[in-house]
């Protein structure tokens, strides 16, 4: 995955009206104008959303991405449609191509038939959200609760603050964290400030590395502090250690953990 600027939302899949993500969606898409028959409701759609689902990336033998956006969109009846992103630059001319789809079917076995350049497939292995190794997931509350965040118009999603102990737990996650380029002491004083906190995972994935099975998992956790401003930090939990025992890892950016993710532990 290219890494750099993959955050949830993407300055060109986030803000304008939801209408006008459809169209720019459909726009960039190679299969865009196949695609539209189908999608007049979701034209008056209220709101959208967009958050980045998986990701792959190699560095040989020549530098290849793959990234899967999830886009919601909230009907005016209050159900939720989901179209899927599917961008990668795997072709001989390595030129970005861009495909949309709305059945998880068929995005699944365009992602296998794009994942068999970097080798080591045999099939779509994509468990359902939940289950180990796997992050899809079927059409449900977390999209509508993204849509609906407070204040959060399209591109916030809603933060379920659990109260207590918000920072020993920051104070015992950086303790644990194992990596060098860990957030400081003053990301630590800041967080003593704490008052409430939130985990929400990510993406977890898993990869055949140098004939190893590798996995990690990339989780939010999110501190509203006394002054009411928020403060994340980043937790890789990976199996990519000499004896294959997990260690985490926690950065201050999403950018940061999942460089770390795809460029060190999945690529290798």
């Amino acid at each position: 995955m290219d890494v750099d600027g993959a955050d949830t939302a993407e300055p060109q899949r986030s803000g304008g009206t939801p209408a006008g993500q459809l169209a720019r969606l459909l726009a960039r898409a190679d299969n865009g104008a196949a695609a539209a028959g189908g999608l007049d409701a979701v034209r008056r759609a209220l709101m959208h959303h967009c958050g980045l689902q998986s990701c792959r990336h190699a560095k040989s033998p020549r530098r290849m991405n793959r990234r899967t956006f999830r886009h919601s969109f909230l009907l005016p009846d209050g159900t939720v449609r989901v179209l899927w992103e599917l961008e990668h630059d795997t072709g001989p001319d390595a030129v970005p191509q861009r495909s949309v789809f709305a059945e998880q079917e068929e995005l699944t076995l365009a992602e296998w038939e794009v994942d068999t350049a970097f080798g080591g497939t045999t099939g779509p292995q994509e468990l359902p959200y939940g289950s180990s190794g796997g992050i899809r997931r079927e059409h449900g509350t977390e999209d509508l609760d993204a849509l609906l965040a407070p204040g959060g118009g399209e591109s916030a999603l809603r933060r379920a603050y659990t109260e207590g102990d918000s920072a020993e737990h920051a104070r015992r996650l950086l303790r644990r964290a194992a990596n060098a380029g860990a957030p400081g002491s003053e990301v630590g004083i800041r967080l003593r400030a704490a008052i409430a906190h939130d985990i929400s995972i990510v993406t977890r994935r898993s990869a055949l590395v140098a004939g190893r099975h590798v996995s990690w998992s990339l989780y939010e956790h999110a501190f509203l502090l006394l002054d009411g401003s928020e403060l994340s930090l980043w937790e890789i939990d990976h199996t990519r250690t000499p004896s294959g025992d997990p260690v985490c890892e926690v950065y201050a950016s999403q950018d940061a953990a999942l460089d770390t993710a795809i460029r060190r532990i999945e690529a290798g």
